[in-house]
């Protein structure tokens, strides 16, 4: 099974997806797509609302991270990403909700975008209230992530991992080319977490891709 993402490599969600393929054992090319500015129309004829990933398939084309990753799931069954039990199944889906509505919306890309991509990449002005806002927002999302590690889990959902650590991991690697690290004085289980996300090896391939891309000009990679 071969498939082709269109997006670019700093998405979240493209990096999902891409995390998705690497655990599953799925080849895939890359198309860079990248969401600034006025989409192109022909990238609208693919991705109505001109969001990233666009997974392509035998000439066809799926508009949505989550979409991908079940798609992949359905075809790919081994190592599962899913769970089998019906509960797990639903708390999965409203901890990915959780972290793309909550950590991702609230936290990670308002100061993804104000301390990397606009003074970095786009060399245009910050906003200093969305930075304050996202750092007042972090404690009660790290606060309910660093609960649902509790006990010494691995995972999310336990001893096996599901999209929803897929999702975090993706989100987490934002928050460091912010220049930004979970406090493991603060949340030991979530800034340990993180780390073993990250060096697992789907990450850590995705991470050596982005870190010959963007080089020392992210503060995840500076020093």
């Amino acid at each position: 099974m071969n498939v082709t993402i269109h997006g670019t490599i700093m998405s979240p969600w493209v990096r999902r997806l891409l995390a998705c393929c690497e655990e599953k054992g799925v080849s895939y090319d890359i198309v860079n797509v990248v969401p600034l500015g006025e989409p192109d129309p022909e990238f609208l004829k693919i991705s109505p609302l001109g969001k990233v990933p666009v997974m392509e398939v035998n000439g066809k084309f799926l508009p949505d991270s989550l979409a991908g990753c079940a798609y992949i799931e359905s075809e790919v069954a081994d190592p599962p990403l899913f769970p089998n039990d019906s509960w797990e199944l639903g708390w999965m889906y409203w901890l990915c909700d959780f972290l793309g509505t909550g950590v991702f919306s609230k936290v990670e890309a308002p100061l993804f975008i104000n301390k990397f991509v606009n003074p970095i990449l786009l060399q245009t002005d910050v906003d200093e209230a969305a930075i304050a806002q996202a750092i007042e927002e972090m404690p009660r999302h790290f606060d309910y992530l660093e609960e649902q590690l509790g006990g010494g889990k691995e995972f999310l959902l336990g001893d096996v991992i599901s999209l929803a650590d897929l999702t975090a991991g993706s989100i987490f690697v934002n928050f460091r080319h912010a220049g930004e690290t979970v406090d493991p004085n603060q949340w030991p289980s979530l800034s340990a977490y993180v780390e073993r996300m990250h060096t697992r090896p789907s990450f850590a391939r995705l991470i050596e891709r982005e870190k010959k891309a963007v080089g020392a000009v992210s503060p995840m990679f500076a020093g």
